[in-house]
């Protein structure tokens, strides 16, 4: 019994440390998963939860075969990076249909996933019931305007990271920001009816309706509770600054209370507060993107990630929408 004793737990020694290598290889090796926001209700964060069943581990690994015959240059954080991005756009791009494609980098690993037919369709059904649609373009096309709604979109429902600068510059765009939350605060319906995927999963609609109800309450507070900032696990969230500077037809400055509340109104974010933030702070903040903060990658050099113009959408789609 005794010598059984020895033999196993000789095994156990030799066996579990690789098997914790090989999982630690193999998390480290594909993009992480989405997280929901801090204003995500139950359903919301069912949703990402959806996400994240339907992105295989096969996806990346039968694609990166494809990227990397192509793309010899490309590191393996690089495509991790891309790779991420992507399931951003993608998660967003099933909210809000008719989206634009902004960063080329992103773009090029869409169109590599395009080509797997079988595995993308298997994904888009898995996740809203019917698939996203990649419409190519051949010359660019400026879109302040969209570019403007998809800023608000991926700034309320994502981080700020390091591998944000593959979008280029976000919050280029005062005027048409402030044009945007004027729908969301007047005419959230007439949002849902033109963006919403009404014949998809029904849950898609509903989380666009749960993000203009979250931006509405925003945009319309006037108790000072808007944070600059929140600080998560890798990188800011910026969904409430947003809305904070919103007064009637314009976006003006709103003065800020130190009060201890975190901005939405539950435990577990630590929100940065000041008495005074312009329009250009919040760009600034914005735009500094965090290196290291995600998990020890290091992002690729913004030069090569992001857009030269932010309101451009990319040049090998100009009007990619879904």
């Amino acid at each position: 019994m005794e010598l059984y004793l020895i033999f196993v737990g000789i095994i156990l020694v030799i066996v579990c440390p690789h098997l914790f290598f090989v999982m630690k290889s193999r998390t480290y090796f594909y993009s992480k998963k989405l997280t929901a926001p801090p204003w995500a209700d139950i359903e919301t964060k069912q949703f990402f939860r959806q996400f994240n069943r339907a992105w295989s581990m096969k996806i990346e690994k039968t694609v990166n075969v494809r990227v990397k015959n192509k793309k010899h240059t490309l590191t393996d954080v690089e495509l991790r990076e891309r790779w991420y991005e992507l399931k951003k756009f993608l998660l967003l791009a099933g909210i809000s249909k008719r989206l634009p494609m902004f960063s080329k980098n992103v773009d090029d690993i869409w169109h590599f996933f395009l080509e797997e037919e079988e595995l993308y369709n298997q994904f888009c059904l898995d996740f809203i019931g019917e698939q996203i649609e990649h419409h190519p373009h051949e010359t660019p096309t400026l879109l302040p305007i969209e570019r403007a709604w998809f800023d608000m979109l991926y700034l309320s429902f994502f981080n700020v990271t390091s591998r944000s600068h593959l979008w280029g510059k976000f919050m280029q765009k005062k005027k048409e920001h402030a044009k945007w939350i004027e729908r969301i605060v007047n005419d959230p319906k007439g949002l849902i009816e033109s963006f919403g995927r009404h014949s998809s999963n029904a849950s898609s609609t509903y989380i666009l309706a749960t993000f203009l109800k979250f931006a509405r309450q925003q945009a319309m507070k006037t108790n000072g509770n808007q944070g600059k900032r929140i600080k998560r696990k890798d990188g800011y969230w910026y969904g409430t600054s947003l809305f904070a500077l919103y007064d009637d037809d314009t976006v003006q400055l709103k003065k800020k209370k130190v009060d201890g509340t975190s901005v939405d109104g539950s435990p577990g974010f630590a929100a940065d507060f000041d008495y005074k933030e312009e329009w250009n702070e919040i760009v600034t903040n914005v735009n500094s993107f965090e290196v290291g903060t995600d998990a020890g990658a290091t992002p690729s050099s913004p030069s090569d990630g992001g857009d030269s113009d932010s309101g451009s959408s990319c040049s090998s789609c100009s009007g990619c929408s879904s």
